[in-house]
């Protein structure tokens, strides 16, 4: 067996590694984070090291609602005014207090055209922001944007340090740890050292699962999260000294259809072909059974997501509905062909080839076409596809479905790469983007999320999940539906046996 050399080598590898530092926790991550500089990192590596480091206005709770973090409390006199008043007790790293003046000044380095940061877009209903005093300040809109305060988690950097060029391995901020240094390793450490057991937090990129999965059996790291293949996972189970915790995640992955295309433009079509998969047993024969079932975007733990009834697997009425839509069987069997596009992924390939012989069951040809990520990705963006399958990831912001559904969203402008186009649909996310009322957007996203499963907009997968694993030192680590490492803070660490 492929990796049963690799078994070997875990079971000869003895605990006889260096003793740990004490209280420094050691996390292995797939991925190196490509920037500390919150006016720029936009990959999910990046972000989950930022938070430790940096404060926004405010942070997203576990049900993606805005709670206090830089900003004690917000009012919002009128839809094109927010007010924030600041904790005057936080101080960045360097011992200076953070003042209105350094959020104005991080917000508007990222709106200005010279520093050119990727985060621009997100911020362009701001027409001006005001201070007021050292601890308030004023942000005046040129448009209602209901998810102006989502968008407000960013990491806040000093003033001097805001309109500086991009700085990727050097950051100032005012969470939990700072930046220590990074070499080859990531050193953080507290702030402000307390009684914790966790003082100090070492990164590691080990980008081999396999490699990674050593190192916590022979203790080299304590702790990883996810990029795990699922082959791994039932032996990583049996190991009494390691620790493994999952839950669903806000990765969303789906297979994504051009309803522009002849065959796709029918409802019954894309109704059969999501009514063929037998989705459990995808995951349990592709995934180990981690991920979740889902119908929509959004997770349902958030506070905008609709109950959805779950899309049964349903042969005799894939094949009726091909019937009706005017598509049956010809003297081979076949009905009609498609072309799926995919990445040379090889998780990737053995999903969209299951995908394929199920629908070959209900007289669909299906041909599979793997090209390199960059290549694939480039023609999904511009909607040169029949059928493909992607996952959206770590979605926060309800305002995707204006993103993905919106017929003012199609390529090149935005993310409705299937050309949907339905004007009440269209009605109901301009309302809801624009509205201030939490319980009336509810309602609007719940109407939306049902017409886009009727209309079988995409056909839904699962929810990724979030795998954690770690070794006996550390406990008390309870993964978050966004894989961050925020939880490291309620995290313990024991003692090493020589303290």
């Amino acid at each position: 067996m492929k990796y049963f050399a690799l078994f070997i080598m875990l079971g000869l590898a003895a605990c006889s590694t260096e003793a740990p530092e004490a209280h420094t926790v050691r996390i292995g991550m797939a991925s190196a984070p490509i920037s500390l500089d919150p006016r720029f990192a936009t990959d999910a590596a990046s972000h989950k090291v930022q938070e430790l480091i940096h404060c926004g206005l405010i942070q997203l709770g576990e049900d993606f609602l805005p709670q206090p973090n830089l900003a004690l409390s917000w009012q919002h006199p009128d839809p094109y005014t927010w007010v924030f008043t600041l904790d005057a007790d936080k101080k960045f790293h360097h011992g200076q207090a953070v003042t209105a003046q350094d959020v104005a000044t991080t917000l508007n380095a990222i709106r200005s055209n010279q520093l050119a940061s990727p985060l621009k877009a997100g911020f362009t209903a701001i027409e001006d922001i005001v201070v007021n005093s050292p601890h308030q300040l004023t942000i005046q809109l040129n448009k209602p944007d209901s998810s102006l305060l989502t968008r407000l988690n960013l990491g806040i950097v000093p003033a001097s340090e805001a309109l500086k060029p991009h700085q990727a391995r050097h950051t100032i901020g005012c969470g939990t740890f700072k930046l220590l240094s990074w070499g080859n390793t990531l050193h953080l450490t507290r702030a402000m050292p307390d009684a914790s057991s966790i003082q100090a937090i070492d990164i590691l990129t080990i980008k081999d699962p396999v490699t990674r999965v050593l190192k916590l059996a022979r203790g080299e790291i304590d702790f990883t999260q996810n990029d795990l293949p699922p082959h791994l996972l039932p032996w990583l189970k049996k190991q009494p000294h390691l620790h493994i915790t999952s839950q669903p995640s806000t990765t969303f992955s789906y297979i994504g259809l051009n309803m522009l295309d002849p065959i796709l433009k029918h409802q019954q079509v894309r109704k059969a072909l999501a009514l063929a998969l037998d989705r459990n047993l995808l995951k349990q024969a592709l995934f180990a059974d981690l991920p979740t079932l889902g119908e929509t975007v959004l997770t349902p733990s958030h506070w905008a997501a609709a109950d959805i009834p779950h899309t049964p697997f349903d042969i005799a009425k894939a094949e009726e509905l091909l019937d009706k839509a005017g598509f049956p069987r010809d003297k081979n069997g076949m009905r009609f062909a498609l072309n799926y596009r995919t990445s040379t992924n090889p998780a990737r390939l053995r999903l969209v080839t299951a995908i394929a012989s199920a629908w070959q069951n209900i007289g669909v040809n299906v041909s599979i076409e793997s090209l390199e990520w960059g290549g694939v990705y480039a023609r999904i963006k511009r909607g040169d596809f029949q059928v493909f399958s992607l996952s959206w990831v770590g979605i926060t912001d309800p305002d995707i479905y204006r993103w993905i559904l919106h017929s003012g969203m199609q390529p090149p402008k935005g993310a409705n790469r299937g050309h949907y186009s339905n004007p009440q649909v269209d009605e109901w996310l301009d309302k809801a983007a624009a509205s201030e009322d939490l319980k009336e957007r509810k309602k609007l996203y719940t109407l939306i999320q049902q017409q886009m499963a009727a209309d079988q907009v995409y056909i839904p997968l699962w929810y990724d999940a979030v795998v954690a694993v770690s070794n006996e030192r550390l406990q008390n680590f309870k993964p978050r539906h966004d894989a961050s490492l925020l939880p490291i803070l309620q995290a313990t660490l024991k003692p090493n046996h020589a303290d």
